[in-house]
């Protein structure tokens, strides 16, 4: 299956809800506008470049997470398979655009789960 089988479809349902503004949930899409107004907030305690930064790892997976609203509103649109596919994409992508995030907003990070999350990362590396 596709990506684009699913972000079609993750694309179809919320235009079904909110119209033309689902595409800013579309992976290929890139939110400049959402990022600028993040920047924007976030200028007020942060220098613009970190501002900006932090703004980026916030909006560059829209597609991940409309695919995981979806997939909590309209589970049952979601074949197995797709839903796998959705999830191993997500995987890789979306916790790194977070941590990346917290870390440069002065978050701390840790694997509070103690699945061994963090393995390998020694203080004062570069997470993103």
């Amino acid at each position: 299956m596709g990506k684009d089988i699913i972000a079609d479809k993750v694309q179809s349902l919320f235009k079904s809800i909110v119209g033309d503004a689902a595409k800013r949930l579309d992976g290929s899409y890139f939110p400049d506008e959402i990022r600028n107004r993040i920047a924007e907030v976030l200028s007020d305690d942060f220098s613009k470049e970190i501002a900006n930064d932090i703004a980026f790892h916030l909006v560059d997976w829209n597609g991940d997470a409309a695919f995981l609203v979806a997939l909590y509103l309209w589970p049952e649109k979601f074949t197995n398979e797709e839903i796998s596919e959705g999830l191993y994409k997500l995987f890789p992508h979306a916790p790194d655009h977070l941590a990346a995030a917290a870390k440069l907003a002065g978050q701390p990070i840790s694997d509070v789960f103690e699945v061994g999350a963090l393995d390998g990362i020694e203080d004062g590396d570069d997470i993103e």
